[in-house]
């Protein structure tokens, strides 16, 4: 596999050659502790952002929208990441977890994009047409992941046939 832009900072960043993180038991141990405050910072920070922007109001609207889109992109990076190294990111099955940490994942996003529009327009209709247009295109998305599933499972099924 030919290393690209990604590859390169994901090897500076873990410090795969160095001793940044101590030994391989710790390295793992590192690994794990940055796994889960990711994890935490997915939800929290546009949480954060989803809340804030309503009492805060048009002057916040910029700098709030600055952290999402760098939170979102550091979140593409690691999709993209383990994509290229063939790791399915289709989930197998959902399950209650599942469904909530999708939308707290996701909805601050909406919250946040429709208290923007607010923001800079409170009596218009860009806000609730935003929001009538963020559940649309999560059930969207919900339909979509469904179908991916589907076909993942019809040619699995297709595989397990032919042996």
């Amino acid at each position: 596999m030919t290393t690209n832009v990604i590859d390169r900072v994901v090897r500076w960043n873990l410090d795969l050659d160095g001793d940044l993180y101590g030994d391989e038991r710790e390295r793992f141990r590192w690994y794990e502790g940055i796994a889960a405050s990711s994890s935490l910072q997915s939800v929290l920070v546009p949480g954060a952002a989803a809340v804030m922007v309503w009492p805060l109001g048009r002057a916040a609207v910029p700098p709030l929208a600055v952290i999402l889109v760098l939170q979102w992109l550091t979140m593409l990076l690691a999709t993209l990441y383990v994509r290229r190294r063939r790791v399915d990111t289709v989930p197998r099955s959902w399950n209650l977890k599942r469904l909530v940490l999708t939308v707290l994942g996701v909805g601050p996003y909406v919250v946040f994009l429709v208290g923007a529009l607010h923001a800079y327009d409170p009596a218009g209709d860009t806000w609730i047409g935003a929001a009538v247009g963020g559940v649309l295109g999560g059930t969207g998305a919900i339909i979509g992941t469904i179908l991916k599933i589907k076909r993942r499972d019809q040619r699995e099924a297709l595989v397990g046939d032919d042996d």
